[in-house]
């Protein structure tokens, strides 16, 4: 024998026994490591955290846990969570290493055969579909199959277990279980016709107008059955005179909706007024075994031509034109909300065109009838050729706003307002007229499908310039069946010393919002001058308004 390899072959063997006998498991499940770093003890973690960590019999804590105290030699290590199985090992501690041991826990998991059977005596024709519900969730256990005797089997953690049974057209059922490792289960669930019942009637809009484009100028009325059946929906006006009235159909799930458009049976606009809505259902004599008998819910709903859904620009907080608000309010719990990115020349400041990539975010509510809020956060990103020009400025900004005439028979509408602006520095709104206070009254001639707008403005900058800037907005917006487009302008005259007297903005723009979804894109261009030099800008922007 070669004496000199024989004891290197020894040394290497004895450099290598503390990282071989470190950890001694029983088990090579995936997920599990056992790593040796510098330092000393043992730390444990363990997935879920939260498990009892016993070494040598003894409870020592729950993971994740640490031990720095730890004499060296070998431990037996056992890890135990109620609903997982037991882990147990053993690890050697040695003076000159920590030992960082990471377990995945099993879960606990048993079998169940579950049977679910009609009650003797339930109408054979009445259709039975059941779906299985475990745990508390109340979801229906995904991707099972019952056979056709309707019986499955399941795999489930261990305890006790509540599963139910749920079909259309039959009452709820359920049956307790004890899951178990080791014992197929069994679960006979018993289920029986369930009562026809009409309930939980609601609508998405309880006011609307019906020359509104696509889905912003109808209602859907959602409602419950409890079974197979079939009825109508009927309206009829404040004199009592039906106007509309549809099938509903046969019902084969519990949730039903039906639309309504604001038209009578003939397809004609219905006149302005409220209307009452009764949604009448019984269930299928067939499946019931019983003379039919119906139930009826009522609402109402409220057709005015005085409201208005459709898209606005929500530069710098001020729902209108790009440069001019608009008097005109979302209906009632209605809201638009818009991100869109810009790109040109803004500044004031002389910084080359395309050196920033504005984009801003907003919303528009309308919590009561002819009260909107608005706000809107944006961003100016600077690519300066400079490091002190490489810089994200931001502000935010908003509006509250009250209509106060418009829509009906006269061509006119009028709202007051008020806006304020925030921004650090080189974060203004690109658009907007800057940080500060505004007072506006928009102004508006209603001419069919025409807005002609005049917003007169007084702003303030802050106290460094006292005297307010006069802003002499005007435009006009045409409204199509699904769209809009417009001109504005915005001229700015200021009134204090070392700031522009006079300022001009300019834009055309157009919202697309193709029916039938609620999503609007839009698209704008423009110019404006300051400081005796002009620049251009475009827009891009994506949004949603209900």
């Amino acid at each position: 024998m070669n004496r000199p390899r024989f004891i290197l072959a020894f040394l290497a063997f004895f450099c290598l026994f503390p990282f071989i006998l470190a950890a001694r498991e029983t088990s090579d499940i995936v997920g599990d490591t056992f790593e040796e770093k510098s330092g000393r003890g043992l730390s444990i973690r363990t997935s879920p955290s939260g498990v009892k960590v016993f070494i040598d019999n003894i409870e020592r804590g729950l993971t994740p846990v640490s031990f720095n105290n730890l004499h060296t030699g070998e431990y037996n290590i056992r890890l135990s969570r109620e609903g997982f199985r037991d882990r147990t090992f053993n690890v050697v501690l040695f003076s000159n290493s920590r030992l960082e041991v990471s377990i995945e826990m099993e879960e606990e998991r048993g079998l169940v055969r579950v049977s679910i059977f009609k009650e003797s005596g339930s109408p054979e024709t009445l259709p039975f579909s059941p779906q299985i519900i475990t745990g508390q969730s109340g979801e229906a256990v995904p991707d099972v199959s019952l056979s056709e005797g309707f019986t499955v089997l399941l795999d489930l953690p261990a305890g006790f277990r509540t599963i139910r049974a749920r079909a259309f057209g039959w009452e709820d059922a359920a049956a307790a279980v004890l899951v178990s490792e080791h014992v197929t289960a069994e679960a006979d669930i018993y289920m029986k016709p369930a009562a026809f019942k009409l309930e939980r009637l609601s609508q998405s809009r309880k006011r609307f107008n019906p020359k509104d484009s696509n889905n912003l100028g109808v209602t859907e009325y959602r409602f419950e059955v409890s079974a197979p059946g079939s009825g109508t929906i009927a309206i009829s006006d404040k004199n009592g005179t039906e106007v509309y009235k549809k099938p509903l159909g046969q019902f084969n799930s519990w949730n039903q909706s039906v639309t309504w458009d604001g038209r009578n049976s003939a397809g004609e606009i219905v006149p302005q007024g409220i209307y009452t809505v009764t949604i009448e259902a019984g269930a299928q004599q067939e499946f019931s075994g019983e003379a039919a008998e119906t139930s009826a819910l009522k609402l109402e709903t409220e057709i005015s031509y005085s409201i208005s859904i459709f898209p606005l620009s929500l530069s710098g907080g001020l729902p209108g034109l790009v440069f001019a608000p608009l008097p005109h309010t979302l209906s009632a719990r209605s809201f638009q909300i818009e991100g869109g990115i810009l790109f040109g020349s803004f500044r004031e400041q002389g910084e080359r065109p395309f050196s920033g990539l504005p984009f801003e975010i907003g919303l528009r509510v309308a919590p009561i009838k002819k009260l909107e809020l608005s706000t809107v956060f944006n961003a100016n990103p600077h690519f300066g050729n400079s490091d002190d020009k490489k810089s994200v400025g931001w502000g935010i900004s908003g509006s509250v706003k009250y209509n106060i005439l418009g829509g009906g028979d006269i061509p006119l509408a009028l709202a007051v307002g008020a806006s304020y602006a925030f921004a650090r520095e080189k974060g203004e709104g690109a658009l907007s007229p800057g940080r500060g206070v505004g007072l506006y009254i928009p102004f508006s001639l209603e001419l069919k499908a025409f807005s002609v707008v005049f917003t007169p403005t007084a702003f303030w900058r802050g106290p460094e310039k006292p005297a307010p800037a006069l802003l002499l907005s005007a435009g006009v917006l045409y409204r199509g069946g699904w769209f809009n487009a417009g001109l504005s302008l915005r001229p700015e005259i200021g009134f204090n010393a070392e700031e522009d007297k006079f300022k001009l903005s300019a834009g055309v723009e157009a919202r697309f919002y193709p029916p039938p979804s609620n999503l609007v894109f839009s698209f704008q261009a423009g110019i404006r001058t300051f400081g005796g030099r002009t620049g251009g800008f475009g827009g891009l922007g994506i949004g949603v308004i209900y």
